[in-house]
Order: C-alpha cells, then structure tokens, then sequence
C-alpha cells in the first residue's frame, strides 16, 4: 500500500516573485528620488528667494543714504556699493570694479553669501565668491555711448532714483545670471556680469528652477517667473526704455 507523503513547497522566493520585488524597490526607489529632488529644489529656491530679498533691503537702504540707485560711473561694482548695509563693517576701501579674493577678504564670507544661489551649478575659481546674480542696466541708466537702458534725458551712467519709476512692483531690479557663456566670472565685487537684461538662460547651465528664474522687484518683493526672450522680458518688466544714445 503506498503512502502519499505531502509535498513541501521550497522555502524562499520563486524567480518570479523576486522579479516583482525587484520591480517595486525601484518604483519606490524612484519615487523617492523624485520628492527628494523636489524637496531639496524647494529648499534652493527659498534660500535664493531669500537671498535676493536681502539684496533688496541693501538696495533699499543704499536708496535712502543716496537717493538713488548704485551707479556704472561711482567706481565700484553695485555690489560692492551695498555691501555695507548686508553686514560687512569693515574699514577697508571697497571701491573697484575687481573679484574680491577670499584669501584676502576673509571677512566678507558672510555678506559675500548673499550673492549666491545655492543651485548656481556654474564653476569658480576657489579663491573667488560666486555671484549668481545682476543688476538691470536701467538702474543706473546703462550706456556705452551707442545704446542706452533707460531714460535718454537723464545723465547715463548714473544711478536712478527709484522715485521716477511709475510701478516700482513691475520693474525688475535683479535677476539671476550664473555666469553665462562669456570667459568672465560672475563673482562678487566685479565690474565683469554686473548687468544683464535676462529673460532666459543663456545655457543649460543656467537652467536651475526647472525654466523659472526668481526675481526681485523694485518695491523690495520676488517673483518666480518662466523663462522668456530678453525682448518680452524688458518689454514687461523695465521702466524706461533702450535706444539709441545719440
């Protein structure tokens, strides 16, 4: 008579099981990128917000000392001219239009902060401070003798009182600039990148919101906005106008 014994499935996952395991950490693992990355996008685009509004207040103090904006023709770079009201105290000279040296301006590390988007992906010299952001050419009435960028029956070169723009709340003021495709560095305390009408990147590189750039205002608040030509850029966003200087 013979015994039918009960078989015993292997302990442990069959071939198939284990492909769908596999399937499911790697969607999860995906996932968790995903938000990880968006998370940590969020977290940039605050602290770029945030460091542009800092620069707004510098922009606003520099406005009550002087009555206007920093100019092409002051000797130093705009931000070099509000470097004072962001926290530097020091007594050393800071007119110039030349990258300051880290090893040499050691005490600028934390105003020099401000001027940097911590999605700037765009590389340095070491002993430089990145600067991921420029001022609009119609703040100091921008020429070069040819074109202009602002008021033609004002003096050019020279900083504007913001008490001429009509809507301060659609004048762009700064916008984020990452170097660009040009040789010259974008750093703090230099003359090279200082002005820029930026619409859009002018590289992939540039492309650090997801096609958003954040921008600051004249009235002191900051914007998210897409990325447009340079010509629709100033066509909405620029009190005054460009032409021909002469």
């Amino acid at each position: 008579m013979k015994t039918h014994r009960p078989k015993f499935r292997a302990s442990g996952f069959t071939l198939t099981e284990l492909m769908i395991v596999i399937v499911i950490v790697a969607v999860l693992a995906s996932l968790a990128f995903m938000v990880s990355s968006r998370v940590r996008e969020r977290a940039t685009s605050v602290t770029c917000t945030n460091n542009l509004r800092q620069i707004g207040l510098g922009l606003a103090s520099f406005q009550a000392d002087f009555k206007r904006y920093p100019g092409r023709n002051d000797g130093k770079a705009w931000d070099r001219a509000i470097l004072p009201y962001l926290g530097y105290d020091g007594e050393d000279e800071l007119r110039g239009n030349g990258a300051f040296s880290k090893s040499q301006w050691p005490q600028l590390e934390n105003p020099a902060a401000y001027f940097a988007c911590p999605s700037d992906r765009k590389e340095r010299s070491a002993d430089k401070y990145p600067r991921s952001y420029a001022i609009v050419p119609w703040t100091t009435n921008w020429s070069n003798g040819t074109a202009f960028r602002g008021w033609k029956d004002r003096p050019f070169n020279v900083g504007v009182p913001v008490s001429i723009v009509r809507k301060p709340a659609k004048a762009a003021t700064v916008v984020e600039w990452h170097s660009g495709t040009e040789r010259i560095e974008n750093a703090v305390g230099s003359g090279g990148h200082a002005y820029h009408d930026r619409g859009g990147p002018d590289g992939p590189d540039d492309d650090v919101h997801r096609r958003n750039q954040i921008v600051l205002f004249a009235d002191g608040h900051t914007e998210v906005l897409p990325f447009m030509s340079n010509s629709e850029f100033v066509e909405k966003y620029w009190p005054g106008s460009l032409g021909s200087a002469r």
